[in-house]
């Protein structure tokens, strides 16, 4: 029986959605069927032959519901549904690409809590971010900026790596450079920022600010030597106040490489109060990204910077392994995570972390983030989330597997790990509209005759658990 597994709805977008599965030790097609319409869904082959699927389907209309299930071999997955994000108003002005946490070793790594435990890829972090470049290069960036952590400890080797092979994949593309705490390590033989700033950044400072086809582009240094926590120094501050008094109002993008809306459990900004008083007095400001946690992850501030989206991009050196590309328009823009193309070594991070049973699925829920973490849009001030209510039963690993095989009869299944020890879930339903997801949790319970959950994702670092039957 052909099993279908981690089956996830990466990215939405105005016209587009990516989704990838797994079919553990079998390599199948990669088919999925969509449309506006459950009883009426167009089938299309995206590949024949691997284990790792990966499925983007073009052509959306935006703000559209679109109903879809994957197949391989035969084999079907759940009957899901979402909604397209609207589209800013305005024509595309610009397109450009976010990365973080390259982490670049070079055999020589820190040997940190995420290498040892959660499954950051070390060894394979160089082709992890050239397959990023490439990429994101077929998603016509204009653009890329890196919000930290090129290297894992600042040695010669790395940074050489960087500037004679890595930067160079970047081609004509513009690259901005934000420093990270891993790239001002001196502890074993680290050059600190002065190897960042020599061999990389070819400037006198560590943050800079650039305009880009009328944006303003506001690159931070939020890292001191030797420590993980992030802070802005009172001069830097000032010198924020100023480039954005300067703009007078032109928009604007900042970046740094701390997280900047509270202190974080993983050593977020310290001062993030005072930088958020500065931003609040300039409406220009779109958006506010950074790094260092190895997560998607949104938020916002409505006290003080109203739905402002505080947004933490993912590490391409652990899973989900992912980039994001930001599409500006002339009212807005646009934001959407992608995993690699590789989905191989995405899977292989998610599958290295050591924790077991209910440890995986909480650290696949922390990292990977809410579908509203990956995907939004960002105009008139407003931020345009998508929502995402999963049905799931979590039963022990042979009944499982009858469940799901039962229901191949039905509307189909997928496995996934569950937060309970020597259990699986078993998922029966994805939807973006809780009214949906309600009455199909109602057909689920008398189809199935057990307790199915209606679980809410996105937001949460752990999913929120709404209604079960």
């Amino acid at each position: 029986m052909t099993i279908i597994a981690n089956e996830e709805l990466c990215t939405v977008g105005n016209d587009h959605a990516v989704i990838t599965w797994v079919t553990p030790q079998e390599s199948t097609d990669s088919t999925i069927h969509i449309g506006k319409e459950p009883a009426r869904l167009n089938k299309s082959t995206f590949a024949t032959n691997t284990e790792f699927h990966m499925v983007e389907v073009p052509d959306l209309r935006p703000a559209t519901r679109y109903w879809y299930r994957v197949e391989s071999n035969g084999t079907r997955g759940p009957l899901n549904s979402f909604t397209t994000l609207p589209k800013p108003a305005g024509k595309h002005l610009f397109s450009y690409a976010l990365f973080s946490d390259i982490h670049i070793s070079c055999g020589d790594s820190t040997g940190d809590i995420n290498e040892i435990f959660f499954g950051k890829l070390v060894e394979y972090a160089s082709p992890l971010l050239i397959q990023g470049i490439l990429d994101s290069k077929k998603r016509n960036i204009d653009l890329a900026v890196i919000t930290g952590d090129l290297t894992d400890s600042a040695s010669r080797i790395q940074y050489s790596l960087w500037r004679d092979h890595l930067l160079p994949c970047f081609g004509a593309t513009p690259c901005l450079l934000c420093i990270g705490n891993h790239d001002k390590y001196s502890k074993d033989s680290g050059l600190s920022e002065q190897g960042f700033l020599n061999y990389l950044a070819g400037r006198g400072k560590t943050y800079i600010g650039t305009t880009f086809r009328d944006y303003d582009f506001l690159l931070l240094d939020s890292c001191r030597q030797d420590d993980n926590w992030g802070y802005i120094a009172p001069e830097q501050m000032q010198w924020l106040e100023d480039m954005l008094k300067k703009s007078r109002g032109r928009p604007s993008f900042l970046f740094l490489h701390h997280p900047c809306n509270g202190i974080d459990v993983w050593f977020g900004l310290k001062n993030y109060r005072e930088f958020q008083r500065i931003i609040r007095q300039f409406p220009g400001v779109q958006g506010v990204f950074s790094g260092h946690i190895h997560r998607n992850k949104v938020t916002t501030n409505r006290l003080h910077t109203g739905d402002l989206p505080y947004v933490e991009v993912p590490a391409t050196v652990q899973f989900p392994c992912a980039y994001a590309v930001v599409r500006v328009y002339e009212n807005g823009f646009e934001y959407n995570s992608y995993k690699v193309s590789r989905l191989d070594w995405s899977e292989m991070s998610r599958e290295r972390v050591i924790l077991k049973n209910g440890g995986k699925a909480l650290f696949s829920w922390y990292s990977f983030g809410g579908i509203d973490d990956r995907s939004f849009s960002y105009f008139n001030g407003r931020l345009e989330r998508p929502k995402q209510y999963e049905l799931s039963v979590t039963v022990e690993h042979k009944k499982a597997l009858e469940l799901y095989d039962r229901a191949q009869s039905f509307d189909g299944a997928s496995l996934a790990p569950a937060a309970h020890t020597g259990k699986v879930k078993i998922i029966l339903g994805r939807h973006e509209s809780l009214c949906l997801a309600v009455q199909s949790l109602q057909q689920k319970f008398s189809r199935y005759g057990m307790q199915v959950r209606l679980i809410k994702d996105g937001n949460y670092d752990i999913p929120k658990e709404i209604k079960r039957l």
